[in-house]
This record gives C-alpha cells, sequence and structure tokens, in this order.
C-alpha cells in the first residue's frame, strides 16, 4: 500500500469531473505534488448520473472560450492518457420562439466566430435540413453549432485522473476529508486516515460544497452560495425510425436545445434523452426536516415524472417521434446550483495567490 502523503502544494477535495479535471490541469502545468481526496470512488456524487452534454454556446465570451477550449481538450484527450472515451460530436441546434433570442444567436455567432468556432444562423425553413423529425411551429430559426455534443462523464473523470496520476498526482479514494485548520500559512486537511499539510486547498465537493465551505468561514471564509436540485431526464425505448436514419447516414441526430420551453433533446443510440430544465425546480436538503446525508454516493430521488407533463408534452409537439417510443428509464438525480457558472474557493492567507491557470468545464443541469 502506497504511502500516506502528509505533505502537498495542492489538496482537492473532491472525486468528480471538475476535482478531476483541477488534478489533471495543475499535473499537466508542473504542480505535481497535488492530491486528490474523495470520500467514496471516483464520480459518486453528480458525475456518474450526469447526463454529459458538451456545449460551446454562452452569452459571456470567457465561459464560451473556456468551453470551446474543453471541446478541444475531449477530442484528444482519451488518446493523449491512454484511456478509451466515448465522446461524440454531434452538433447541436438552438431554437429560437422570438426575434429577441435570434438577436442572441447573432450575438454568440459573432463570439464564436472570434474564437474560431463556425456558428451558424439557419432560418425556419432551414432547420429541417438538420433535423428531419421537427416541427417548425411558432420558431423564428436556429442557431446551429457544430461542435457540440456529449461526453460520458464517467470516462471523462477516470481519463483525467489517469492522465494526472501519470504525471505524478495522487488521488485517494475512500478518503473523506472531515475538516481543516491553519498551521503558519499553511493548510492542514483533515481526513480519516491522517493530516495533510498544503498550501492550497480547492473545494470541489459538489453537493458537499457548502458544508466544506464552512470549515473555512473560522479563517475568512465565506458560505458557498449554492443549493441543491433534483435534476430529471429520461431515456425512451429504441425508435426504429431514427436507427434507420442513423444507418443511412452515418451518425446521430444533432442534440436539439429549446432554451424558451427549456429543455434538450438528444439521440441515445436509437432511442431518445429528454431532459427538461424545470421552471420551478425542487431543491433538497435545504431545511431540518430534509438534512443532507453523509453519504449520497450512486444514489439517485424517486421518479416524479408529473413536476415533467408540460415539458413531455411541449417535447412531443415539436418532435412527434418522441411520443412513439415508452419510457425506458428515469434518471433523478442532483445537481448542485451556484450563484456562478464555476465556483472555486481558493483559501490561501495573506498576500500569496495561486498562480496556476486551471480551465475547467462542468455542465450544469445540467
Amino acid at each position: 500500500m502506497a504511502e500516506f502523503p502528509t505533505t502537498a502544494r495542492v489538496v482537492i477535495i473532491g472525486g468528480g469531473a471538475v476535482g478531476a479535471s483541477c488534478l489533471y490541469h495543475l499535473a499537466k502545468a508542473g504542480w505535481a505534488d497535488c492530491v486528490l481526496l474523495e470520500r467514496n470512488e471516483l464520480t459518486a456524487g453528480s458525475t456518474w448520473h450526469a447526463a454529459g452534454n458538451v456545449p460551446t454556446f454562452s452569452t459571456s465570451w470567457s465561459v464560451m472560450n473556456m468551453q470551446r477550449y474543453s471541446t478541444e481538450l475531449y477530442r484528444g484527450l482519451g488518446a493523449a492518457v491512454d484511456y478509451p472515451m466515448n465522446y461524440h460530436v454531434t452538433g447541436s441546434i438552438r431554437l429560437a420562439h422570438s426575434k429577441e433570442r435570434m438577436q442572441e444567436f447573432q450575438r454568440a455567432k459573432g463570439m464564436g466566430k472570434s474564437q474560431g468556432m463556425d456558428l451558424d444562423i439557419l432560418a425556419v425553413d432551414e432547420i429541417k435540413n438538420r433535423y428531419p423529425f421537427i416541427e417548425t411551429h411558432d420558431l423564428h430559426g436556429a442557431l446551429y453549432d457544430p461542435n457540440d455534443g456529449d461526453i460520458d462523464p464517467a470516462q471523462l473523470t477516470q481519463a483525467l485522473a489517469k492522465g494526472a496520476r501519470d504525471l505524478g498526482a495522487k488521488i485517494l479514494r475512500f478518503t473523506p476529508a472531515t475538516g481543516v485548520s491553519r498551521a503558519g500559512d499553511d493548510w492542514i486537511v483533515q481526513t480519516e486516515k491522517g493530516d495533510i499539510r498544503c498550501e492550497f486547498v480547492v473545494n470541489a465537493a459538489g453537493y458537499y460544497a457548502q458544508r466544506v465551505g464552512e470549515w473555512f468561514k473560522p479563517y475568512g471564509g465565506r458560505t458557498v452560495p449554492m443549493m441543491v436540485m433534483s435534476h430529471q431526464y429520461m431515456l425512451t425505448d429504441e425508435i426504429p425510425e431514427l436507427e434507420a436514419w442513423s444507418a443511412e447516414n452515418g451518425h446521430k441526430l444533432p442534440l436539439l436545445r429549446d432554451v424558451d420551453s427549456s429543455y434538450y433533446l438528444r439521440q441515445e443510440k436509437h432511442g431518445l434523452n429528454l431532459g427538461p430544465y424545470e421552471r420551478n425546480c425542487k431543491a433538497h436538503w435545504v431545511n431540518p426536516s430534509d438534512p443532507l446525508p453523509e453519504d449520497f454516493s450512486f444514489q439517485l430521488y424517486p421518479d416524479d415524472l408529473e413536476r415533467l407533463e408540460w415539458y413531455v408534452e411541449d417535447a412531443m409537439a415539436r418532435v412527434p417521434l418522441l411520443g412513439t417510443a415508452g419510457v425506458n428509464k428515469v434518471i433523478n438525480g442532483n445537481g448542485e446550483c451556484f450563484s456562478m457558472v464555476l465556483s472555486f474557493e481558493f483559501e490561501k492567507a495573506h498576500e500569496k495567490k495561486l498562480t496556476s491557470f486551471m480551465k475547467v468545464h462542468l455542465e450544469i443541469h445540467r
């Protein structure tokens, strides 16, 4: 058994896609003296059940640039670290129900062009050319992004972890962090197996991020602004028409996003994956009668399809093929909602600063 590390430059708390990406990028930047702590197996929190959509669209130039970087990383990551990954670049079609939405898409197209991406505006009569099963009522047009796709989040996490290990970084599974303290300018991260002294701590603890953040408040930290929501998506049975179309065309349908109706529809093998973003979503673990569990690894919430009725009906009207298939599986998992797209707190004493630049992609239901 490897010796437990008692010192590190950086300790990362959380072994999902975000924590693994932090570790990989730090190691790649030359900071190999880093340790990732995971209370269970890698991906046990939200990553294992995430839908894995990989967008580039954003109304923020910096977020779009980060997501563009992610798509480029994922294309070559499997080969770079010698780990198999399922990454499908299918393109996406974002639907516009208004003139204002089309103006937003025009702006995004311009930002994408400045970053070397070839986004395209589709007129209503052009949408069917790329998505033949769609109905175009009430639409003003769409934005086509050839770079969008989907990835297996668990495989991605394992690939990042392997790459980090190969560069000398350490991953400690089944080693939950239990608290922090100070020792001069350094942090002491406490675990059930021993303490680790380090310069920096990264809170990538997913739905435990707020609890972990409380450990830093005596030293000037703040409450992490987040809540845990349930996000449901459903997988249909196989659809013969979809299988025939894919066989004839040699690829999957582009991912469909209806921003105004608030859902995505994606081809999953020869079926469909419908994932609504509920306007009145259900929060969990927000009061004493519904406390945050000590361990929710690899667990889901019970199905609650009545909440999705409006979205399902709207999606079936948009793509009638969806209504021909039965529901094969429902995933109702936890997703973290932060006040920012990415919320990392690098806690450090006095004037020292973290100088390593880390690029991390996160699809929030995300």
